[in-house]
């Protein structure tokens, strides 16, 4: 087993990952001139001489540190000369404070790496959505060293993951700990908006597509049964069929956090409420980002009334998002997931899906009065997107 981990840029944590089977470590500036997978303000604030440093300390621990130039759209800037100069200045000084590995998801943005800096190890990432055969060997030919596998829709479909694996012979990865929708229709706008809410562009993001998803799973808790994640337990099944390395989200959680995902998946067990491992949200002790982090990030008052977003940023106040909260609200009890739980659903279909809703009947609890007030606050931020308000004075 191979982990590849979150970066939340804390030095102190680097020892524990390496006592673990921890390969790589993953993360980037809160924004660069790319762009990535997550908006700015939910990475950790660091400077690129802080980050020489995080990446010289997993260097002395034998663990490499993979940069994300994943967004999945550069916005038609790669096309001009300004861009350009920037991409090889930019490569120059990751590879000489010791960055080895890139995470990519654009065809082009590939192949120009490769061309131009060939001694990276370049990955694919999940957001170039390669689910098939033929998508894994399009980007393998371009010459990817290891491609992230659209783990959302197959993590749970096995006869397209044997497929896959024999296919292309770089390296394959799974992310285990998502909590997305499977085969989540909002996916290609989202993955979108996040790499524009981190390409240093400075414009407001108003995460729409989180309100949905959030929404649904609180309506529907059999989503977070059929959301398909790997259970600890379950890792040697993915290994006998030829997978080996692990993702685990998420960047800006906090070390004991991080260290818990780690230690579950390196022991192959867990007992508890297996949310702790999923939700990237919901810390007693959140990671602190600084004073006015959101502040900086929301406040733009030449494109939404400041004012107007004060029932948006008090929901995601209560949910814990960016925010300290006593009880994480919401959990998927291990001791009601049958130990053979694979079984039902490593083949997809009706019968998974039923299998789940009868699981999620027994394992999923979610606190009614947050689901009651998450719900309402979801549903007036919802409405206020929606209705343009937050646009009217």
């Amino acid at each position: 087993m191979r982990l590849c981990v979150p970066a939340n840029f804390d030095r102190s944590l680097v020892g524990y990952l390496a006592a673990h089977p921890v390969a790589e470590v993953y993360g980037k500036l809160p924004a660069d001139f790319v762009g990535g997978g997550r908006p700015s303000y939910m990475g950790t604030p660091v400077s690129l001489g802080e980050l020489a440093d995080y990446v010289d300390e997993l260097r002395r621990h034998g663990i490499a540190f993979n940069y994300l130039l994943n967004a999945s759209c550069l916005g038609n800037r790669e096309w001009g000369r300004t861009w350009e100069k920037r991409l090889r200045r930019f490569l120059g000084r990751l590879w000489d404070i010791g960055v080895t590995n890139l995470t990519i998801s654009t065809p082009f943005l590939l192949e120009r790496v490769r061309a131009a800096f060939g001694q990276f190890r370049l990955k694919v990432g999940i957001f170039a959505q390669v689910d098939t055969p033929q998508r894994a060997r399009f980007w393998a030919d371009l010459g990817a060293d290891a491609i992230t596998l659209e783990s959302f829709s197959v993590n749970r479909d096995f006869p397209r993951l044997r497929a896959i694996r024999a296919a292309v012979t770089c390296d394959l990865q799974l992310i285990a700990n998502h909590l997305c929708l499977p085969n989540c229709p909002l996916q290609p706008y989202h993955q979108n908006g996040f790499a524009h809410a981190s390409d240093g562009s400075g414009g407001v993001f108003l995460d729409y597509c989180f309100l949905r998803c959030t929404e649904r799973r609180l309506t529907e808790p059999a989503l977070f049964i059929k959301a398909a994640w790997i259970r600890p337990e379950d890792i040697g099944a993915y290994e006998a069929i030829g997978y080996d390395t692990f993702k685990l989200l998420e960047r800006g959680i906090p070390s004991e956090a991080i260290a818990q995902r780690v230690e579950a998946y390196s022991a192959r067990r867990f007992e508890g409420n297996l949310a702790e491992l999923l939700l990237s949200y919901g810390f007693r002790r959140p990671l602190r980002r600084g004073r006015l982090w959101a502040v900086r990030h929301f406040l733009r008052p030449g494109q939404v009334w400041p004012w107007k977003l004060r029932p948006m940023l008090e929901m995601i106040r209560r949910q814990g998002m960016l925010h300290p909260i006593d009880e994480m609200p919401i959990v998927i009890d291990t001791a009601a997931i049958p130990a053979d739980f694979l079984e039902h659903v490593r083949d997809g279909g009706d019968a998974a899906d039923a299998w789940c809703e009868r699981i999620a009947a027994d394992a999923v609890r979610v606190a009614p009065d947050y689901r009651r007030e998450a719900l309402a606050g979801l549903a007036d931020a919802g409405r206020s997107l929606v209705s343009g308000e937050l646009w009217h004075a």
